[in-house]
């Protein structure tokens, strides 16, 4: 009771406010998909958000993938579209996304959550606000972001990444196009991955 106590104090102090949104989990199969290659692709409606899920095997160790997502302050040299990071956390992160022209760039703040097996290792991360985070100048702020990264230990060479997301945009950016952005952002999210990983990041 009093570790509860603790906690809720803490989140109090922090000013923090929490916007978590639940996501299927892995034996959801009602998936449509959108590209089945080396990069797999699919979305579904999900409690009312558009959830997206891209997975690849990545030639590569259980711990250099994880190694890599875990490093958050260098994700701007590993996802293009990231440009800038603030981490007020350890485990909370500001992301600042450089969208194409002529859409509008996005900002949004996540807090991590890890836990893991010895074959499997979740990275969940959902939205918060927190009292200290600073403004982008012509972000649209997505409140609802969240997603988590499930990677699958194959075997010592090979590791099975799945990225999953919320496919939510807003502002300005048109519907119609949403399913084409979804299938961009699974393969350039695991490919900018993939090259990290080859440069050894």
């Amino acid at each position: 009771m009093c570790k509860f106590l603790s906690i809720i104090l803490t989140f109090f102090n922090l000013g923090l406010t929490i916007e978590k949104i639940n996501l299927p989990s892995q034996a959801f199969n009602e998936w449509e998909v959108l590209q089945n290659d080396k990069t797999w692709i699919g979305w579904t409606e999900f409690e009312n958000y558009p959830i997206c899920k891209s997975e690849r095997i990545l030639n590569h160790s259980f711990n250099e993938v994880s190694r890599v997502i875990e490093n958050k302050e260098k994700y701007p040299d590993i996802f293009e579209r990231i440009t800038q990071v603030k981490l007020y956390e350890k485990d909370i992160i500001h992301v600042y996304l450089d969208m194409p022209f002529p859409i509008s760039s996005r900002d949004y703040i996540v807090k991590y959550e890890i836990s893991e097996t010895i074959r499997y290792k979740e990275f969940y991360f959902y939205s918060v606000n927190h009292p200290n985070s600073i403004q982008f100048k012509g972000a649209i702020r997505l409140p609802n972001a969240g997603g988590k990264w499930i990677l699958e230990k194959l075997d010592n060479k090979q590791t099975k990444v799945t990225y999953m997301w919320n496919g939510q945009l807003l502002g300005d950016f048109p519907d119609w196009a949403l399913t084409k952005a979804w299938v961009e952002q699974g393969e350039e999210v695991l490919e900018w991955l993939n090259s990290a990983l080859n440069r050894s990041i």
